[in-house]
């Protein structure tokens, strides 16, 4: 008896635009994004447009610097994706991160986009696309840079998405729009 090998799953990881220093009394969560962060976001967002990349699905932390860049990112789509907020995303490890991608059964969701934070996105990062560290090492260089986009490949869903094998397709910054 064969089983049908599921869809391959398209992952975009994002790491929030820069953001501003907190002042004092401001909890880190609340940090907005400065006028840099939102430059990067737009700039990021056209490349997005330009590419054709929309995701079917978007995982975004609750901090107000990330869902002021997915505010951003969306700001010029035709189609809005579902958007699911998670406090994970920022309080907790990659882990969390990579849970959600494996959480991904619908065959009819294509890609996803995650929305987060340093370091978390850059582990997410290297436990995906494992298999082509050097490629992603690489391109990353000194780090996972702000309004920074990862593209992987994942060749199945569940928790085969996460074993690793994920293909590095690229790492593009608001510096490449």
């Amino acid at each position: 008896m064969s089983t049908k090998p599921s869809a391959p799953l398209r992952v975009f990881l994002v790491r929030h635009a820069h953001a501003a220093w907190a002042i004092p009394g401001m909890r880190d969560f609340d940090r907005p994004l400065d006028d840099r962060g939102r430059e990067e976001a737009l700039r990021l967002a056209a490349t997005l447009t330009v590419n054709g990349f929309a995701p079917d699905l978007v995982f975004c932390s609750n901090a107000r610097r990330c869902v002021e860049t997915l505010d951003l990112l969306l700001s010029g789509a035709g189609r809005l994706p579902p958007v699911e907020r998670s406090d994970a995303l920022y309080a907790s490890g990659h882990e969390a991160y990579l849970d959600l991608i494996a959480s991904v059964g619908d065959e009819a969701i294509r890609s996803i986009m995650i929305v987060g934070h340093n370091p978390m996105i850059e582990d997410t990062a290297g436990a995906l696309v494992h298999s082509d560290a050097a490629s992603c090492q690489q391109a990353m260089g000194a780090g996972f840079p702000t309004a920074g986009l990862l593209i992987a490949d994942c060749r199945e869903r569940g928790p085969g998405a996460i074993d690793g094998s994920a293909r590095f397709v690229a790492l593009l910054t608001p510096v490449d729009a």
